[in-house]
């Protein structure tokens, strides 16, 4: 039997997960984030696959 992919990777298109590249803080928005509420330092988005 092959497991569904929702409890595999619980990620959805419609949440956004990002990390501050300056503090290291993790949060997740439904909208675009550009700077960390944080620190003020620029983010980036983390639920997209990077190679």
């Amino acid at each position: 039997m092959v497991p569904h992919n929702a409890t595999i990777d619980p990620f959805t298109p419609s949440t956004n997960y990002f990390e501050c590249v300056g503090c290291g803080s993790r949060c997740h928005s439904d909208e675009r984030l550009t700077t960390c509420p944080d620190c003020g330092d620029r983010v980036r988005n983390i639920a997209v696959p990077r190679e």
